[in-house]
This record gives C-alpha cells, structure tokens and sequence, in this order.
C-alpha cells in the first residue's frame, strides 16, 4: 500500500499551526500568561493537537508501509525504531509526548502547569525534528 502523502502533509500542516499558537501564547511574559486561565488551557490544547497528528502519522506509516494494525501510539514507535527510523533518542521523546498526551486526556488535574509552560518553551523543536524525519524518510522518496 502507498502512503497518503497529502494525509501526512495535512498533518504536518496541523502541528505547524499548533506550533505557531504554542509560540505566540509561551512568548508571553510570565506575569501576563498567568494573568488569564485560559492561556495555560489553550496550550494544552495546541499541544495536545501536534502530539495527535505525530501520532496519526506514525500510524498511517506503519499501516501503510509495513502493513501493521497497531493499537496505540507506542506500539507505532516500535515498529518505527524496530524499521531504524527512529534512534533511541527520538523514540523516547516520542514516548513522552505521548505519556503526556494521556496526561491531557485521562488525568489532566495532575499536570503541573508550570512544567506544561516549560515544556512549550524549551522543546517543542521535537515536533519540528519530526516532521523532518519522516520528510526525508517517507515522503521525498516517494
């Protein structure tokens, strides 16, 4: 089966936009983003959508590519590293990503805000780095 290299791009196009909101709000003075709520909701939120999308990606890839029915993102990553796609390194950034994804989703009054806000200020280049892989791995050679 072939990838859906427009489903990947749409996707991709949906964490740059999330990005784009993450820096916007993040950039904010400490004082000014604690000053409104609904600042620290919004980023959850726009993360929450670019971790989605890299794992609806790496889904549709191991699907498409190797064929595979997974039932969860961490088994996507797997098979992923399992293909040397990803390196130790990446696949455990992933896997964090995802745990706090399921923090959002499933717990999300036990997620200290402040961490959420350093996190958007200091390494969401991990989704970046993502789309550049799976651009040179998947996608130009196709």
């Amino acid at each position: 089966m072939d990838i859906d290299k427009e489903k990947i791009k749409k996707r991709f196009s949906e964490i740059n936009k999330a990005l784009k909101e993450i820096n916007n709000i993040s950039a904010l003075p400490d004082k000014d983003f604690w000053a409104e709520k609904k600042n620290i909701a919004a980023l959850k939120y726009y993360l929450l959508q670019a971790i989605e999308a890299v794992g609806n990606i790496s889904a549709h890839i191991v699907a498409k590519v190797y064929n595979l029915g997974i039932s969860s993102f961490g088994e996507c990553f797997d098979v992923l590293e399992k293909e040397g796609i990803l390196n130790d390194v990446f696949i455990l950034k992933l896997r964090q990503m995802v745990k706090f994804r399921n923090r959002l989703v499933h717990e999300y009054w036990d997620i200290d805000d402040k961490k959420v806000l350093d996190f958007a200020r200091k390494d969401i280049g991990d989704f970046k780095d993502f789309i550049k892989l799976i651009d040179e791995q998947f996608l130009k050679q196709i």
